[in-house]
């Protein structure tokens, strides 16, 4: 596959958009461009290169043999020019980062690490969005995101930070839930949906609560769990976010019971964009950070 010069950057960022998206309808709504003008951009690459890059089918297009085998030189290549405009740009725009996570993964998880974080990165001028439903944020957004998934998402899940991992949690000073007469449950008033909860948590237990149960649904999950440890009642606990808790004792299990679900807490870039050189050391730090 020889060219006699280097391929037109739109024509690459097409190619790659249209490896990722398995469609030129949807690569032209990503980059804002018509359908038309991503085939012609296409069909000039193909033309430099002097290979067919994508076998076209019914449903969209795959790359061929050869395209894949390009779609990896391409996103190497892309990524050395980012992280060269990267390095042009002022100290201080090097330094911005906007992170996107939920409240609970904020409080709970983040914040105890803020100071590590900015002792490892003395220059970084840190932007925290604070919304329950980050995954559906715009990639023009954020740089990084926490978020809950049922499953991870392709081209964006840099990696597993979680599981979904459940049991009820009460202060060291309350009986285990078994001995409670009448237990106070600490639910959540908006609980995502794809979220396990209490029902799920108590049918595969086998536990049944006594009919003199009071329930109080609070408005976010950091509050469950501060009024948990503050002994006001039980709250079912995502041990990834309680973990600090649980070791430190502030927080103890309820009942032996964990549960297992499907999902878990993933950290992920945008799939529009390319990684900043910063956001890729971030996003290594925060993973190896989480072991």
């Amino acid at each position: 596959m020889e060219t006699d010069g280097i391929p037109p950057l739109k024509s690459l960022i097409a190619f790659q958009m249209v490896a990722r998206c398995g469609s030129f309808s949807d690569a032209a709504a990503v980059l804002g461009l018509t359908q038309s003008g991503i085939s012609r951009r296409i069909l000039r690459l193909e033309e430099d290169v002097g290979v067919e890059l994508f076998e076209r089918t019914a449903s969209g297009v795959v790359l061929t043999r050869i395209g894949a085998e390009y779609a990896q030189e391409v996103a190497a290549a892309l990524d050395v020019l980012t992280n060269l405009g990267d390095r042009s740009l002022k100290r201080q725009a090097q330094g911005r980062l906007t992170l996107s996570c939920s409240r609970a993964v904020g409080e709970l998880w983040l914040v105890p690490r803020l100071s590590a974080l900015s002792a490892e990165f003395p220059n970084l001028e840190l932007k925290l969005r604070v919304d329950d439903n980050s995954v559906l944020r715009r990639g023009d957004d954020y740089d990084l995101a926490i978020a809950f998934l049922p499953s991870p998402l392709p081209d964006r899940t840099l990696g597993q930070l979680g599981r979904e991992e459940m049991v009820p949690v009460i202060a060291p000073t309350l009986e285990p839930l078994a001995r409670q007469t009448q237990p106070v449950i600490l639910a959540i008033e908006e609980t995502l949906k794809e979220w396990t909860d209490w029902g799920n948590w108590l049918s595969e237990a086998g536990v049944t609560l006594p009919e003199t149960v009071r329930r109080w649904k609070l408005s976010d999950y950091d509050m469950a769990i501060r009024a948990a440890r503050d002994g006001l009642g039980v709250a079912m606990g995502w041990t990834w976010l309680i973990r600090d808790e649980l070791a430190a004792g502030r927080l103890v299990q309820a009942h032996p019971h964990v549960l297992l679900g499907r999902g878990g807490y993933y950290l992920l870039r945008p799939a529009e964009r390319h990684m900043r050189q910063l956001a890729r050391r971030v996003a290594d730090w925060l993973i190896a950070s989480n072991r």
